[in-house]
């Protein structure tokens, strides 16, 4: 992916490694957790075809990936690809996934949002971390998912947006795979404000408010492989937490909108990062 900036003197082309090289100076001035995804493959070039454009990746950009993160100048955990007619068949993303795999990078990648892709059974097999979206997940996916520890993401706004059918959660849950719920922010969906994707969750997805809370914390740790240290409040945790100024903390979820009203404080490896300035 390559990112156009005009100004008024010149043209300026910024690459993937650009956007996770500023990315990566951005996290160590702030007090904000992010990982730092391998997004090459979630769109392809202008001119080029999904086969072309997956040899280069695997040719070029990851190499250049592995190079760059050997010197320090680029810190990258996973290898995302969206596999979908049209995009990246399933046999071109688990090569792309593969090549991420082979350089230590985590698979946390999107797949069965549109069409039945076998995403699941092919992430499954190289045990992926994270698998998102799943609304054509097949019986088999599910299955393998559990066997494998993937979770799956649900992506409550995405689905809002395009009007897709929900995914089969209570089917995942019941099969012992563990769920997460996030955003999807991207230039389709701007939404950054979890609680509206918790609301979402319960009124579309069919999730109870315990279930889409741990789907929002604990299992969306898990997802980027940090289920063992974040997601909780509990003794050894790194001490993140949100304080809410309600009754109840189903508050968070049953109120949809207007969340500065409700998020009091904000903490972040045991220091206060926001505090509210609502009177109340």
């Amino acid at each position: 992916m390559r990112l156009l900036v005009h100004s008024a003197r010149q043209v300026v082309t910024i690459t993937n490694e650009d956007v996770f090289y500023l990315s990566g100076r951005a996290m160590k001035s702030v007090e904000v957790l992010q990982n730092n995804d391998d997004g090459v493959a979630v769109a392809i070039d202008e001119g080029k075809t999904p086969e072309e454009a997956t040899e280069i990746i695997i040719r070029d950009q990851i190499p250049r990936l592995k190079n760059m993160m050997d010197q320090k100048l680029l810190s990258v955990e996973n290898i995302d690809v969206f596999c979908e007619k049209g995009i990246f068949d399933t046999e071109q993303s688990r090569r792309i996934l593969q090549a991420g795999k082979e350089i230590e990078l985590r698979i946390n990648f999107h797949g069965d949002e549109l069409n039945p892709m076998k995403s699941a059974e092919m992430g499954a097999e190289l045990n992926a971390t994270a698998i998102s979206h799943l609304e054509m997940v097949s019986k088999k996916g599910i299955e393998d998912m559990a066997v494998s520890g993937t979770v799956a993401v649900m992506l409550p706004t995405t689905a809002y947006l395009m009007k897709l059918k929900p995914p089969p959660v209570h089917e995942f849950i019941e099969a012992g795979v563990p769920v997460a719920i996030g955003s999807d922010f991207n230039p389709n969906v701007h939404c950054l404000a979890m609680p509206t994707v918790m609301n979402l969750a319960c009124t579309m997805f069919g999730m109870s408010m315990p279930e889409a809370l741990i789907a929002a914390t604990l299992n969306a740790a898990a997802s980027l492989g940090r289920g063992s240290t974040h997601g909780a409040i509990q003794k050894g945790r790194v001490g993140d937490l949100v304080i809410i100024n309600a009754n109840k903390w189903e508050h968070i979820i049953y109120q949809l909108g207007s969340h500065q009203h409700l998020i009091d404080i904000v903490v972040k490896k045991g220091k206060i990062v926001y505090r509210s300035t609502t009177d109340y």
